[in-house]
């Protein structure tokens, strides 16, 4: 698109390193080199991928710079005036941008449209949650969104039918684009790498690593990567396996650490924290097991299947059940956790069956889930909703036997 098209503003809610974040920071990344929009980014918070965020495109944010003296104001719930005066601010900046459309990244951008209403443009917003998180957000979010009429996109068929079923969106202005990952970034197995993870952890260089990875919090379900853990271990003290968990803030890592030691596990099970590079540890791992009760189509199942690592997962978590179809791991039904351990016990059993799946996986991703195929049909999306036929690239022939279901 070029300059005479007017400028799309994307907005992202909090820039920092969670799923929704890195997603945009990566099909920003693509749009600046392999299409021509013109683009701008709106940020909510400002957040750790900040800087990130202005490698690709220009970037303002919605509240004024955090420094130390408008921290202590807004402590003190003191700001109203300085935020007023930023905000008076950019509206005039954003006014004077030739902005055509407004693409949020996630339903928790809702609270900045109504301020955008000003714009009087089309909206499309990118929903990365589920039911539960967005009642976490606030029933308002969806009503605030519906108010714009937007064309909403998908990241699996669970999250287009929550939108249809719960939330009444009509089905016409929903399509679904499954979640992708850039495959480049992702190297084939090192056994160097796996023997310095181990080391790392502080486990031995023959066992086997059972890895989980996300937040610390009830919808990831890290009481169920525990309990599973003590499952698998409880029956079979012998098996050289040790479970690990990426992610958590350090108070989270903490609470885990004093619930192992209570259950006597600290020395199988291991909580790391957050890590700003989860690729070493993929590699290193044998078995992906996603334990969330609720995730829409987590990238870390993607990136942990490029590394060739089987994925267990529930059949009810959201849209992973979608890409794994029991050909890349296994579907566990209603949240159960000697069922999952079964599977993890039968994964552990058989190397031959491990490697399987795990090579199917890391094809699925390669086939339907890379950065560029992912990219371009959202920026057909982005050029459908300007009125740009030039927008339509001509994608690559791949995606006829891609399996997914766009519309």
């Amino acid at each position: 698109m070029t300059s005479k098209d007017g400028t799309v503003l994307f907005l992202e809610h909090e820039a920092s390193r969670t799923g929704a974040s890195i997603f945009l920071l990566r099909l920003l990344s693509w749009l600046r080199t392999d299409s021509n929009f013109d683009f701008r980014i709106l940020a909510g918070r400002w957040g750790e991928l900040l800087p990130e965020f202005r490698s690709v495109g220009m970037v303002d944010a919605f509240e004024p710079e955090p420094k130390l003296a408008y921290r202590f104001i807004r402590r003190l719930k003191s700001n109203n005036w300085q935020q007023s005066k930023h905000l008076h601010a950019l509206r005039e900046k954003l006014a004077q941008s030739d902005i055509r459309l407004i693409y949020a990244n996630s339903v928790a951008s809702a609270r900045m449209l109504d301020f955008l209403s000003f714009l009087q443009c089309p909206v499309i917003c990118h929903v990365h949650e589920l039911n539960g998180a967005i009642q976490t957000l606030g029933s308002q979010s969806i009503h605030i969104l519906e108010k714009y009429k937007p064309h909403y996109i998908a990241v699996s068929h669970a999250v287009a039918e929550n939108l249809t079923r719960k939330h009444r969106i009509p089905a016409n202005r929903v399509r679904v684009i499954y979640g992708f990952v850039p495959v480049s970034e992702f190297s084939p197995r090192e056994a160097n790498l796996q023997e310095s993870i181990r080391r790392e952890i502080g486990i031995p260089r023959e066992t086997k690593i059972i890895c989980g990875c996300g937040s610390i919090e009830h919808r990831k379900g890290t009481d169920i990567f525990v309990e599973v853990a003590r499952t698998v271990i409880r029956r079979n003290e012998a098996l050289p396996a040790h479970f690990v968990w990426i992610g958590g803030t350090p108070d989270g890592v903490e609470t885990m650490r004093k619930r192992l030691t209570r259950l006597g596990l600290t020395d199988r099970v291991h909580f790391i924290g957050s890590k700003s590079n989860v690729a070493p540890y993929f590699e290193a791992a044998d078995i992906f097991l996603l334990t969330s009760r609720e995730d829409p189509f987590p990238l870390v199942m993607l990136e942990a299947a490029l590394h060739k690592t089987p994925i267990v997962c529930f059949d009810q978590t959201g849209g992973a059940p979608e890409f794994l179809l029991n050909d890349s791991g296994f579907v566990v039904p209603k949240f159960d956790i000697e069922k999952m351990s079964d599977k993890v016990m039968e994964l552990l059993a058989s190397p031959h069956l491990c490697k399987q799946m795990g090579e199917a996986a890391r094809q699925k991703v390669i086939s339907c889930h890379e950065l560029s195929l992912g990219a371009q049909q959202i920026a057909n999306v982005i050029g459908e909703r300007l009125g740009l036929r030039s927008a339509r690239l001509a994608l690559n022939d791949s995606i006829s036997n891609a399996r997914r279901d766009t519309f």
